[in-house]
């Protein structure tokens, strides 16, 4: 099979950028999975927030904010983003970094406003309110519809002729000629350009492909939820603590609790850890008015960073025409729009787009030949 395109992986990265590169070349997304996102992007929290400590990556999710809340005519059937809100509380001794979190919102030009203890339990009334002093909120905070947007891009792509192959996985990755043979179970993909989308296996891909790897690093996350007893929380904003001990987040009748946990492990397919949910349940009971007997349910999820825990999206000058897109560390939905389209302009040879330039973003910050990751 020719290409002009060969992405390897059917995450959200991966439909992202089949979606906004197919719209000018010839696109092959290879995934390994009987279907796509079923990792890291089948078990996000949902939640969109400019709120991220990683300068790169709050950038690129401002950048996505347009196209999810206006996307394109006909891309997606249902809206894609819901209003939430998020509230983020601290201690008196802990303003610093309540103040550091304003300032990273309104530094991208977010709406963030300080909020006292009254309005904060006004907002969320399970908190303790002997527990924390005053926060910070984020009103432009929102729910993502995870599922209905990786399938918009999906079938986007599809429609501008991408071919979209599962039970796919890369065997064998050669350079041959100018060309990239990409070998599967279903055959050889021969194209100009391969992107590396494989999320946790990111590096296993690069080193099949006889290159350096970029030291990504996967984490586990685990998360359960619970019902709230004798209240209707499903409009409550998503709630944590400034030092990220746990965070709280509606999701229909329930909600969502984690430890907020990030736990280095190999690439594969993980499953929560009992002993991390019982400490989320003891650090959410601790702060709230909450009793959580027995979780409603419980899963886990890849969260992968590089050293400087922001995205790498671009080549290297020794892998022509191979390029990586990687390293999202939890934010691979929400900055997916962004990503896609900084992808596309890359790997067509032009600049990244306006928007994201105005934001201060840079091929260089993306880069994976940036100094940050050199050991």
């Amino acid at each position: 099979m020719q290409a002009d395109i060969t992405i390897i992986g059917g995450g959200m990265a991966g439909a992202a950028a089949a979606y906004f590169l197919s719209r000018g070349a010839a696109v092959v997304l290879l995934e390994r999975e009987e279907a796509a996102g079923l990792h890291s992007s089948g078990r996000s929290s949902e939640q969109f927030t400019v709120g991220i400590s990683a300068d790169t990556m709050r950038r690129l999710a401002q950048a996505s904010r347009p196209f999810l809340e206006n996307p394109p005519g006909g891309f997606a059937p249902l809206p894609l983003l819901a209003s939430r809100g998020c509230l983020t509380v601290g201690r008196a001794d802990q303003q610093a970094s309540l103040q550091r979190l304003y300032g990273r919102l309104t530094g991208v030009g977010a709406e963030a406003r300080y909020v006292d203890r009254n309005e904060a339990l006004q907002l969320f009334p399970a908190l303790r309110a002997e527990k924390f002093d005053s926060g910070v909120l984020e009103p432009g905070a929102m729910d993502i519809d995870v599922n209905t947007l990786l399938q918009a891009y999906l079938r986007g792509a599809r429609a501008n002729g991408a071919k979209i192959l599962t039970n796919a996985g890369a065997n064998a990755i050669e350079r041959k000629s100018g060309k990239w043979i990409v070998t599967t179970p279903v055959g050889e993909v021969v194209s100009s350009m391969v992107l590396n989308a494989a999320g946790a296996w990111v590096d296993d891909i690069t080193r099949l492909a006889g290159l350096a790897p970029i030291g990504l690093t996967p984490h586990r996350r685990t998360a359960f939820t619970f019902l709230p007893t004798g209240i209707d929380a499903s409009r409550w904003p998503h709630v944590s603590n400034v030092d990220y001990r746990w965070y709280v987040s509606p999701r229909g009748d329930s909600l969502v609790g984690s430890l907020a946990d990030a736990v280095p492990v190999p690439p594969g397919d993980v499953y929560p850890d009992d002993m991390d949910v019982a400490q989320g349940i003891e650090n959410i009971e601790q702060d709230t008015t909450f009793k959580i007997d027995r979780p409603l349910s419980k899963w886990a999820g890849l969260r992968n960073f590089v050293a400087d825990k922001n995205p790498v999206c671009g080549t290297r000058v020794e892998a022509e025409g191979f390029f990586w897109l990687a390293g999202q560390g939890g934010c691979g939905i929400l900055t997916s729009p962004a990503l896609g389209q900084a992808v596309a302009a890359l790997m067509s040879g032009r600049e990244l787009p306006e928007e994201q330039r105005t934001l201060g973003l840079t091929a260089e910050a993306l880069s994976p030949s940036r100094k940050e990751l050199q050991s």
